[in-house]
């Protein structure tokens, strides 16, 4: 077995563990069984929402629904975890939910009627397209509270929703295109874009304003780019047919889920000097490729926070029924490299630290 596919297996075997243990999480609480540390309560963290001071009669049961393809998701299951130690003190409970494998309108759709049909009075979702409001005004119609997270979108304001927490991604994908530019320097060359799938709104927003921004930049994409379905095996793979396709090749950007794979293709060519990776969450993968040099930076998105202040903001809407003000909130997005990385590095700062998810 060659280098390449040694490191394709590893990467490969990583994601499915890290798939099962969410997945495993999901068909229970949010919390790990047996495990002091994740049941023992928790004051709210400082700089986020907090509970309601009315403490309800009843429990109030909140969901959060997401998937479990890449380690984005640990993180904002780690924001709902946290969020249940909370309010399990104040009469609430917060349960993770796996919606499925496929994220689209339907699969979150099916995913929050499920919910309502449990009896969850809260229900956050990661939104996957605009048709996802038509769920907000029905369930709001029930009286269920709902919010969305990830992507930001006009609707879920207008449909009812409480609170719609995510990273502003044209603006995220024109940041990366300049922080881009700035790493590849006076050159001239080619840029590999890998992406979720072009049906994904928040990737396609990144994507997008990405291309928008190496615009008049001696930088050209290779065509619009490929689908990896936020799989870091399938990023290392076209990791390595841009660069063998592609002497000219300066840089890659991946727009979502498992660009340490990218990064580890890169560093199997032993081109880390060369081709520059961007891309985004601050997970401990891509924390590790920043530190070894196999990947220039990402852009973070309070993915940690996408689960907690969402969570906080369904259950203080339950409880008194105020929604966030404003409804549409975009989360803290900062560019980490190794220059920077002691201000966001989640392996050393307290758990929840803004920016560090």
């Amino acid at each position: 077995m060659n280098t390449g596919s040694k490191l394709r297996c590893g990467v490969k075997s990583a994601a499915a563990l890290m798939a099962v243990s969410l997945l495993a999480a999901g068909c229970g609480s949010s919390t790990k069984a047996g495990s002091s540390t994740s049941e023992k309560p928790a004051v709210a963290i400082a700089g986020r929402p907090i509970p309601a001071d009315k403490k309800p009669t009843d429990q109030v049961k909140i969901a959060i629904i997401g998937f479990a393809n890449n380690p984005y998701w640990v993180s904002v299951k780690s924001g709902a975890d946290y969020a249940n130690r909370v309010l399990s003190s104040h009469n609430g409970k917060v349960t993770w939910v796996v919606a499925g494998v496929n994220q689209d309108v339907a699969t979150v759709s099916s995913a929050i009627q499920g919910s309502a049909a449990q009896g969850y009075q809260g229900i956050g979702f990661f939104i996957a397209g605009e048709g996802n409001c038509q769920d907000i005004k029905t369930q709001s119609a029930k009286g269920i509270k709902l919010g969305a997270y990830n992507t930001l979108f006009d609707c879920v304001a207008t449909s009812g929703g409480v609170l719609n927490y995510a990273q502003e991604q044209v603006k995220a994908g024109k940041l990366a295109a300049a922080e881009m530019i700035k790493a590849v320097g006076d050159k001239s060359g080619k840029v590999g874009i890998v992406t979720s799938q072009f049906t994904a709104p928040g990737a396609e927003q990144r994507r997008k304003g990405f291309i928008e921004g190496l615009k008049g930049s001696k930088l050209t994409t290779l065509g619009e780019g490929v689908e990896a379905k936020d799989s870091a095996g399938n990023t290392f793979t076209a990791a390595e047919n841009f660069m063998q396709a592609n002497s000219d090749l300066v840089g890659i950007y991946a727009t979502a889920g498992g660009p340490f794979g990218a990064a580890q293709a890169v560093a199997a060519a032993k081109k880390q000097g060369s081709v520059k990776v961007i891309g985004y969450d601050v997970t401990p993968e891509n924390m590790k490729a920043i530190k070894d040099g196999s990947m220039y930076g990402v852009i973070g998105q309070d993915a940690f926070g996408q689960g907690y202040n969402l969570a906080m903001a369904l259950f203080n809407s339950v409880v008194t029924g105020a929604k966030a003000s404003p409804v549409s909130q975009e989360a803290m997005s900062p560019f980490v490299t190794k220059e920077n990385l002691s201000k966001y590095d989640p392996s050393v700062l307290p758990l929840g630290t803004l920016g560090a998810s």
